[in-house]
């Protein structure tokens, strides 16, 4: 089988449940560490599909010369029609990358936070019967739906969650990729902040999403199967 092509921003925040489950289909993977000053290829040649992981970057962070490239993949990758799937940073680049406007989110979400699953086809070809599941969350930036797009999940916090693009691409703004470890890896870069009394809610505290993690990682495990399941219908060989 033709390899997965993932981009990786940071050191300790790889593929996570994205990895597992193509270990599990036999998939292989190209994986381009960004942080190690790997570079972003131009075009997905060669690759059955491209995932874009999370990172503390922006999308609109164009100073950054692996944002425009990623950028620049995403639309090779979009143009010849190769899946491509997008994870909180990755699913606004992907929005970006089909003219929608990235910006700050209404309101910031780190922590465990459910989302409303449409009652669509579309939607339940993704998400199965899952209607309001939980996922890790850990954005202050959030996009807006592309033209064309088909929206697939929001909430009160982030309107727009998840969208579906020319049925084989499909962006999230949420982490149902972090296991254990990548919680455990954010939670310790972060320890030590202080956190502002004027949070909001949905910035949870590090003991709440420690105290989440028994009840919550198993079934966003699942569903994340599920997502990644019919993403990968359209792999082909």
């Amino acid at each position: 089988m033709r390899p997965v092509l993932v981009i990786e921003h940071t050191e300790g925040d790889g593929p996570g449940h994205f990895g597992e489950w193509l270990a599990a289909c036999g998939r292989p993977v190209t994986l381009v560490r960004v942080h190690a000053g790997e570079p972003v290829p131009a075009r997905p040649d060669g690759h059955a599909g491209l995932c874009v992981l999370g990172g503390p970057m922006g999308a609109n962070d164009l100073y950054l010369d692996h944002v425009r490239a990623e950028l620049g993949l995403i639309r090779a990758a979009l143009d010849a029609r190769v899946p491509t799937i997008g994870h909180c940073l990755g699913g606004q680049l992907l929005a970006k990358a089909l003219g929608a406007t990235v910006g700050r989110s209404p309101v910031p979400e780190i922590g465990w936070h459910a989302i409303e699953v449409e009652d669509t086809p579309a939607a339940r070809r993704w998400f199965g019967d899952a209607r309001t599941p939980v996922l890790m969350q850990w954005h202050r930036d959030a996009f807006e739906l592309p033209r064309g797009a088909v929206p697939l999940a929001g909430n009160a916090s982030c309107p727009r969650q998840a969208f579906e693009w020319d049925g084989v691409h499909l962006g999230l703004q949420g982490h149902p990729e972090a296991d254990r470890a990548k919680v455990e890896h954010w939670l310790a870069k972060h320890a030590g902040r202080p956190r502002s009394p004027d949070s909001p809610p949905t910035v949870q505290p590090p003991a709440a999403i420690v105290a989440g993690l028994d009840a919550h990682l198993a079934p966003m495990r699942a569903l994340a199967f599920r997502l990644y399941d019919a993403w990968g219908a359209g792999l082909g060989d």
